[in-house]
């Protein structure tokens, strides 16, 4: 008698295949998984450094449009700083407004803020610690302005901030435009 040969697939060769296919679908979304988690990673820390990138604008911008007004002097330590300028962050610019910009340690995170027209607004900085100076048109960097002793502008010629992170030090620094003391505005009053 003739035996017929068959052409499907036995019982065991179909198991072959249906385990090795298991084995590639759990390689595949293993795969997947560690792509989302880096994905996810890598969007988190993009939004991080957009944040430091744009605060950081921030804060130069305001330094640089620093402007000496003697009735409301520029002061400042190595917690922060505050003065007159002609680009506040929230307000409208051009216009002098007061601001003040200070470091603080909160909850374990360094921040910073910026107080324009009584409204606080922080920020998250990459950090353990951060501290202003003052540079004055020598170059000496000073932790406060106005210093203690000397004849000194107004306004310093630039301010730091120097954040001390777990990669090193950053030192974010910018100079002041324009003039640094406040100018008298003489004029005589009109007679007719």
């Amino acid at each position: 008698m003739r035996r017929r040969s068959s052409t499907g697939l036995t019982l065991i060769e179909m198991l072959v295949v249906l385990i090795i296919a298991a084995m590639a679908l759990a390689l595949g979304f293993q795969s997947l998984g560690q792509w989302r988690r880096a994905d996810a990673a890598i969007s988190n820390l993009t939004a991080e450094n957009r944040q430091t990138m744009l605060v950081r604008s921030w804060l130069q911008s305001a330094i640089r449009a620093l402007h000496p007004v003697a009735e409301h002097p520029f002061e400042g330590d190595s917690d922060g700083w505050e003065g007159v300028t002609l680009q506040p962050v929230f307000l409208s610019q051009g216009g002098a407004t007061e601001t003040r910009w200070e470091v603080r340690m909160q909850n374990g995170r360094l921040q910073l803020a910026t107080l324009e027209a009584g409204t606080d607004h922080v920020f998250v900085l990459p950090g353990t610690s951060g501290s202003f100076e003052y540079l004055d048109a020598t170059g000496r960097a000073h932790p406060r302005w106005p210093p203690a002793l000397g004849q000194h502008s107004h306004l310093p010629s630039a301010v730091l901030l120097r954040l001390e992170t777990p990669g090193g030090l950053r030192i974010w620094s910018e100079g002041v435009a324009g003039i640094r003391d406040p100018v008298p505005v003489l004029y005589e009053s009109e007679t007719d």
